[in-house]
Formats: structure tokens, C-alpha cells, sequence
């Protein structure tokens, strides 16, 4: 081969090395800001579920006033909400956002409990999230719902049993909002949270994988 065959061999090998490179550095920076967006969206579902809770936690606060036994319970809720900010906050994955609403889950259950015992009520059964929007609190029972056995709160159970729909829990994908549980991966964590502590009882075998 020539030198002026080396030299040209040379320059495509060289220009090949750089839009390899240049590719490899794009691709990158396009995986860094999907992972970002997908981080932007789950936040915002698991802050709007985290203001929710503190909406309603100030909403009961003069439940916690009535006697020792209220105001631990009101305590022990407030607790809840600020580890739920706390973890909301040191949040870098989307999968990291189970943490905050595994905390929201026992957060909610307090104020289940809170509420019976102010009103004289024997605390009720504890049972998982309502299916439509973990966000609810606690389902009050399990309903048939396109052929699966879902937990569903009150309303959401009433709405179904009376043939209307359930008021489901949306968000962002593609600029469009949709059931969160066609969401995708960016809020698989958001959502898992919600169930960590119910993972193989049968009151969610038909919503939770059994190896979640």
C-alpha cells in the first residue's frame, strides 16, 4: 500500500474512532436525561401523594388533642409525614420513590386508626391501599373488577358495585395521563411502595406479583 493509501486508510479509521465517540457521548447524554425526566415524574406522583397526607394530617389535628392515647397516634403520623418529605427529598432513582410511599402507607393506616379512636370505634382491620389510587388509604374491602379481586376504599367499592367507574389514579407518560399502572417502569417503585408490606397475602395476589 501506498503512503497515500496509509494515509487515507488512517483518516477513515480515525474519522470512524470519532462519530463512534460522538455516538457513545450522545447516547449518554440521552439515557441521563431520560433517567432524569423519569426521576421529575415520579416525584411529582409520590409529592402530590405526600402533600395529600399532610393535607389531611392538618385536616385531623384536633383529633390529636383529645386525650393521650389520640395524641400519640396524631405524634406518630406527623413523624410518618416528615420521613416521608425526608425520603422524597434523597430520592435519585425512580425506584427510590417506594420508600416514601411505603412510609405513606403506615402513615395512612395511623390516621385510620386515629379517626376510630377518637369517634369510639374499634380500630378496624388493617388492610391494603385501595387498588384505584393507593392514595385513598386503606381499602374497606375486596370487590370484583375486570375479573380481578381488587382492595378498593369505600367510595371507589360503592362506585364499582353501582356499575360506574372507580375514580383511578392517573399520571404523565408520553405527555398523556393514564392509569398508574400503565405508567411504565418510571413508577413501578412509586407504585411497590404502596404494597411492600402486603407482598403474597391474598387480599392483593390478583394486583402484586407474588416476587415483586
Amino acid at each position: 500500500m501506498d503512503y497515500l493509501g496509509v494515509v487515507l486508510l488512517v483518516a477513515v479509521v480515525a474519522a470512524a474512532f470519532v462519530v463512534i465517540a460522538r455516538s457513545s457521548i450522545g447516547q449518554g447524554h440521552r439515557a441521563r436525561a431520560e433517567r432524569a425526566r423519569q426521576l421529575v415524574l415520579a416525584k411529582r406522583a409520590a409529592e402530590a401523594d405526600v402533600n395529600g397526607f399532610g393535607d389531611e394530617l392538618s385536616q385531623l389535628s384536633i383529633l390529636g388533642e383529645q386525650d393521650a392515647a389520640a395524641a400519640d397516634l396524631y405524634e406518630l403520623a406527623t413523624a410518618l409525614h416528615h420521613r416521608a418529605l425526608e425520603a422524597l427529598i434523597a430520592a435519585r432513582r425512580p425506584d427510590d420513590l417506594c420508600q416514601v410511599t411505603e412510609i405513606l402507607e403506615e402513615g395512612r393506616w395511623t390516621l385510620t386508626r386515629l379517626t376510630a379512636w377518637t369517634a369510639g370505634q374499634p380500630t378496624p382491620s388493617r388492610r391494603p391501599p385501595c387498588f384505584f389510587n393507593p392514595g385513598h388509604g386503606p381499602s374497606t374491602r375486596n370487590i370484583v373488577w375486570q375479573h380481578r379481586s381488587v382492595p378498593a376504599c369505600a367510595a371507589d367499592a360503592t362506585r364499582v358495585e353501582a356499575g360506574a367507574d372507580p375514580y383511578i389514579r392517573t399520571v404523565e407518560r408520553d405527555d398523556r395521563r393514564v392509569p398508574y399502572w400503565e405508567g411504565g417502569p418510571t413508577y413501578d417503585g412509586w407504585a411497590r411502595g404502596y404494597y411492600t408490606s402486603w407482598r403474597g397475602n391474598r387480599l392483593v395476589a390478583d394486583i402484586v406479583p407474588s416476587k415483586v
